[in-house]
């Protein structure tokens, strides 16, 4: 990883902006869940719901066809980003006129339909933005992936949730900006859900032109002077997917991937619903996300030039198991000790702990991805590493949310959380010692670079670990 450290200003807020508007989709999807809770839903339709982050796991299917089909002359990652994100802005205006009706009525079904095919469009969008990612920093330090994902990302769920829930609570609204502004109190706060889709529609469409407009792509790199050294074809790339799992190390690396969101999925998924059943309401718990953002945007900073990215994404991973025991005793006890003065200031100190361990562990493992990712297949890549945590995610969220709807009541959110991180736990002590050995993995036993090109590629990867095995030891 010992890589030149300057970056274009240009390519990160390029880079950020993509993320950002994507981070809004995904914020939006959150603060359903929410609006759902406030009009009695239960842990069943929160499951149902879950169903719609499921296109983050199934994107491998066609990113090969993003990651090779392009037209030259319109760019590599512009040709599938502009029509994408038009689409994104259509599917968001059509929203707009329906998502009301479908809260209001429990329409949980055609609620999650829609916002599955706004999460698919999204997930499209990520692919082109890893693949831009990794050509954009793949030269300079390619742990500016990852901070650019989660910095923007975060940016973007803040928006689509604390912003939202936010201005969208008439008492907030009434008290915190009418009442100051001796302005008469309403029913409604300063804008509703619908309207805020709507705006985020104009985003994506603005940005689009933008992009479309401004930004111009460069003819990428070859991997080596070698004349052999072409972009893969889609036949290659689906090749590469099918050959990466004849990979020990892509196989253990799947697995790991895959089981390690088991001591997650409670304490990600489920508190902000509990907090809402328990009584904080809707516009107290946005504002309390708005520090725990803040931490979540500039965490990821601190590991942004790390050499072991998966030994830490281990050790983030337990410090977040730790965190979750006193989040979930404090939100037991929530309707006892609401009124009290010091409930928000030590929420808010335990959330943020929260999050602060969950982004850096994200940021730690989307370093180690971006890292082993091969150019020429870059959103392939990416997506396909990317792909195997998401699907643990989506998997055991669903699985957690249909379980707590048969357990009691009063401990379900206790219980889930109890028996998350036992798992993990489990997960830690039985695979550790396979992730100490997979981040000692010179970079191009993970590529699949053809014959002609491997030994170039082995001897300059070979300096490179040696160096990394030079400054863990010095």
């Amino acid at each position: 990883m010992a890589r030149g450290t300057h970056v274009a200003l240009s390519s990160i807020f390029l880079i950020l902006i993509l993320y950002f508007l994507q981070g809004v989709n995904i914020g939006l999807a959150t603060s359903i869940p929410i609006f759902l809770a406030v009009r009695g839903a239960t842990w069943a339709h929160q499951s149902v719901f879950s169903f719609v982050y499921y296109p983050f796991s199934l994107k491998l299917f066609w990113a090969p066809l993003i990651d090779t089909i392009h037209i030259p002359r319109f760019g590599r990652r512009k040709t599938w980003l502009i029509p994408i994100q038009l689409c994104i802005a259509a599917i968001l205006l059509l929203l707009s006129l329906y998502v009301d009706s479908f809260i209001t009525a429990s329409h949980v079904v055609w609620l999650a339909g829609m916002f599955f095919g706004l999460i698919l469009l999204t997930a499209s969008q990520d692919i082109c933005v890893d693949g831009l990612a990794i050509t954009l920093f793949s030269a300079t330090n390619p742990q500016w992936t990852s901070t650019s994902q989660n910095v923007g990302q975060t940016l973007g769920h803040f928006s689509g949730f604390s912003f939202l829930l936010t201005l969208e609570s008439a008492n907030f609204t009434n008290k915190y900006i009418r009442q100051p502004l001796s302005l008469p109190f309403q029913t409604y706060g300063l804008f509703s859900l619908e309207y805020f889709i709507r705006f985020a529609a104009l985003a994506f469409l603005a940005v689009t032109v933008g992009v479309a407009i401004f930004f111009h792509e460069k003819k990428e790199v070859p991997l080596t002077n070698k004349e052999d050294a072409h972009p893969l074809t889609i036949s290659e790339t689906y090749t590469a997917v099918i050959k990466l799992f004849k990979k020990k190390c892509m196989r253990q690396l799947a697995i790991i991937s895959i089981l390690a969101p088991t001591g997650l999925v409670a304490t990600t998924y489920m508190t902000r619903v509990s907090l809402t059943k328990q009584g904080v309401p809707q516009a107290n718990l946005a504002l309390v996300e708005i520090p725990v953002t803040l931490v979540s945007v500039f965490s990821p900073l601190i590991i942004r030039h790390t050499k072991r990215p998966l030994i830490w994404f281990v050790r983030f991973y337990a410090l977040y198991l730790l965190s979750a025991i006193p989040t979930a005793a404090y939100v037991y006890f929530t309707p006892q000790i609401i009124s009290s003065s010091y409930y928000y200031p030590l929420l808010i100190v335990f959330l943020t702990c929260n999050e602060f361990f969950r982004v850096l562990r994200a940021a730690a493992q989307i370093g180690f991805f971006a890292w082993i990712s091969e150019e020429r297949t870059g959103g392939t890549y990416m997506t396909l590493l990317a792909t195997l945590s998401n699907f643990g995610f989506a998997m055991n969220s669903s699985a957690i949310l249909y379980l707590s709807n048969w357990l009691p009541k009063k401990y379900d959110y206790v219980i889930a959380v109890s028996l998350c991180i036992t798992l993990g736990v489990l997960w830690m002590v039985l695979s550790f010692r396979t992730i100490k050995r997979l981040q000692k993995l010179p970079r191009h036993k993970w590529y699949l670079f053809p014959e002609a090109i491997v030994d170039n590629t082995i001897t300059l990867e070979k300096k490179d670990h040696r160096k990394l095995l030079d400054d863990e030891t010095n």
